[in-house]
């Protein structure tokens, strides 16, 4: 298995770019989400582990959008065998020899278009809605960070999560505020 100083996301993410072609330019993040972007097309192709179903997720939208109804999904399942974890797989597996399933699975999704934009006539049911997903996706994440802890697991990626879904989920709080009349300075 070769080995890398390289973090897994980025890893990852120059796989993709290395696919994508010189269109697409490779994040400066080392961590997750990886965003590959493509100023010519205007999109933004985010990547991220999946890790309580050992897969990656693939989320192509609009660049630097955060309309969640602009936007087309894609899952890869890898062969894990030789690696416990999919950040194990990610961190040192052969990402070379998977690159044909993910062209395949990314021309897909880039060729095809973005759904059309949801027209929501209530802005607060919009935020509502947008608060809800987080705060599940924070619950899930949490419960996952927990489960770590008990199995003695390593936990410092899923701690960065929380805390930036903390951060996202505090924002929307916010904006539902305002939208209900509160007076909620941003802090």
């Amino acid at each position: 298995m070769p080995s890398t100083t390289e973090t897994p996301a980025a890893r990852l993410a120059a796989a993709i770019a290395d696919i994508l072609g010189t269109d697409w330019t490779v994040p400066h993040t080392p961590d997750w989400p990886a965003v590959v972007t493509s100023e010519a097309a205007d999109r933004d192709l985010t990547l991220y582990p999946d890790r309580k179903h050992g897969r990656l997720i693939f989320e192509l939208s609009p660049a630097s959008s955060d309309d969640f109804d602009h936007r087309r999904f894609a899952k890869y399942t890898p062969d894990l065998t030789g690696h416990e974890t999919i950040d194990s797989w990610l961190a040192d597996g052969d990402l070379a020899g998977v690159t044909a399933a993910l062209a395949l699975i990314l021309e897909r999704l880039i060729d095809r278009p973005l759904p059309n934009r949801v027209s929501h006539a209530d802005p607060l049911h919009t935020e509502h809605e947008r608060l809800a997903e987080q705060a599940r996706e924070l619950a899930a994440t949490a419960a996952y960070f927990a489960a770590g802890l008990i199995w003695l697991q390593p936990v410092g990626a899923d701690a960065h999560r929380l805390a930036t879904l903390a951060r996202i989920l505090k924002h929307t709080a916010t904006r539902v505020d305002e939208l209900r009349g509160f007076e909620n300075p941003r802090s």
